[in-house]
C-alpha cells in the first residue's frame, strides 16, 4: 500500500483547495490539520462526554469518578466530545487539563455549545490546548490560528502503523448556537464539510484510490440521528438497533446542513460518535454508519445515574470496531 505519510512530504506541491461561502479560494496543507499517533490491533479509544464542570464544582470528586472509567477502559486516547465546561473559570480549564495531562494517557477533545458559556473564550481554550501539544505529548489537540474554516476543532489524528496511515479519527466541531433563520443549535457548516471531503479525498488518493477507514467525533447529534431512531421506533428494516435507547428526545440542528450524506458519500467513516442528549446512548446503524451517542461522563447539569460512565471503542485488525459501555456511580468512589 502507497505510504500516505511519505505523500505529506510532498505537500509543498499538493494541497486541499477549498470554497468559502464568499466563493474565494483558500488553499490549505493537509499535514497541518493530522496529528500522528502509532497504530496497534485492538487500539481502545475512550469517549467521555458533557462533564460540564463550573467554577463551583468540586473538581476533586468528579476527577476521582471519571479516573474509575479511565481505568476500567485503560484506553490508547481518550477524546472528549464536548460541553467539557459550563459557567468554568480559568481556574477550572487549567484544572481540568492538568486532570487529563497528570493521567499520562493521550487525550483530546472538541467543542459543545456550552463551552463558550465560561469566562474565557473559545479562543482563550484553544491557544491554551495548542500550548499543551506543544509543549508535552499528551494532549493530541490541533488547531490552526490562521484558520477560516469555520469552528475551532476541526482536524484528524492519524493512527500510523509503520510508514502507512491505517485508520483516522476526524474531529469536526458542530459549533453552539444559530441565530440565523432559525435560533437554536448549530450545525457543521458548509465549508467544515467541504474540508472533511476533501481530507478525505486527498486520503484516498494519497493511499492508491482506496478510502482510509475512519471514524468522526463531535458534539450535536446530526439530523439523520433522529430519523434514525425514529425508524428504529417504528421497526423500519432501514435501521439495525445495536444498543440502548433514547430517553430523552434527540436534539440535532434545525438544520441539515448535508454533513451524514457527505459521510456515507466519502466511503471512509463508518462510525459517528456524539453526546449532547445526557440520557439518551442509543447505537444504531443506519445507510450503513453508526450513530453513537457516548455515556455523559459526570453527574452534572441532569444525568441518569445509572447512566454514567464512558463508551470505549476498539478498532480491530479487520478495520472493524466494537463499543463497549462502561458505568459507574459515584458511590463507587472511594
Amino acid at each position: 500500500m502507497r505510504s500516505l505519510v511519505k505523500a505529506l512530504l510532498t505537500t509543498s506541491i499538493i494541497s486541499l483547495t477549498l470554497t468559502s461561502c464568499t466563493n474565494s479560494t483558500i488553499v490549505y496543507q493537509p499535514e497541518n490539520y493530522m496529528i500522528e499517533m502509532e497504530y496497534k490491533d485492538n487500539f481502545k479509544i475512550l469517549q467521555l462526554t458533557d462533564l460540564h464542570f463550573g467554577q463551583k464544582d468540586d473538581l476533586e470528586k468528579h476527577f476521582k469518578f471519571i479516573k474509575l472509567t479511565v481505568d476500567d477502559a485503560n484506553p490508547d486516547l481518550i477524546i472528549v466530545t464536548g460541553d467539557l465546561f459550563t459557567f468554568a473559570s480559568r481556574r477550572t480549564l487549567q484544572s481540568t487539563f492538568d486532570f487529563f495531562d497528570e493521567l499520562e494517557i493521550p487525550w483530546t477533545v472538541t467543542f459543545g455549545n456550552h463551552d463558550e458559556q465560561c469566562d474565557y473564550s473559545i479562543s482563550y481554550m484553544t491557544n491554551e490546548l495548542n500550548k499543551r501539544r506543544t509543549k508535552g505529548k499528551y494532549c493530541k489537540y490541533i488547531y490552526n490560528n490562521n484558520d477560516s474554516v469555520y469552528g475551532y476543532a476541526n482536524y484528524v489524528i492519524n493512527l500510523i502503523d509503520g510508514n502507512d496511515i491505517k485508520y483516522q479519527l476526524y474531529s469536526l466541531d458542530s459549533n453552539r448556537y444559530y441565530y440565523g433563520d432559525y435560533m437554536g443549535y448549530d450545525y457543521i457548516h458548509q465549508d467544515q464539510i467541504e474540508w472533511y471531503k476533501n481530507m478525505v479525498n486527498y486520503s484516498t488518493q494519497s493511499n492508491s484510490g482506496t478510502p482510509i477507514p475512519s471514524l468522526a467525533f463531535f458534539h450535536i447529534p446530526l439530523p439523520e440521528a433522529k430519523e434514525a431512531y425514529e425508524l428504529y421506533k417504528q421497526g423500519s428494516p432501514l435501521v439495525k438497533h445495536i444498543y440502548g435507547e433514547n430517553n430523552e428526545d434527540v436534539c440535532p440542528a434545525d438544520k441539515n446542513s448535508g454533513m451524514f450524506q457527505a459521510i456515507v458519500d466519502g466511503n471512509s467513516t463508518k462510525g459517528v460518535f456524539v453526546g449532547h442528549d445526557h440520557i439518551n446512548n442509543s447505537d444504531l446503524e443506519y445507510k450503513g454508519i453508526r450513530l453513537v451517542y457516548g455515556i455523559k461522563s459526570t453527574d452534572r447539569i441532569y444525568s441518569d445515574e445509572s447512566m454514567l460512565g464512558g463508551l470505549t471503542i476498539t478498532i480491530k485488525s479487520d478495520s472493524s470496531f466494537e463499543c463497549e459501555r462502561i458505568y459507574h456511580t459515584y458511590g463507587d468512589i472511594k
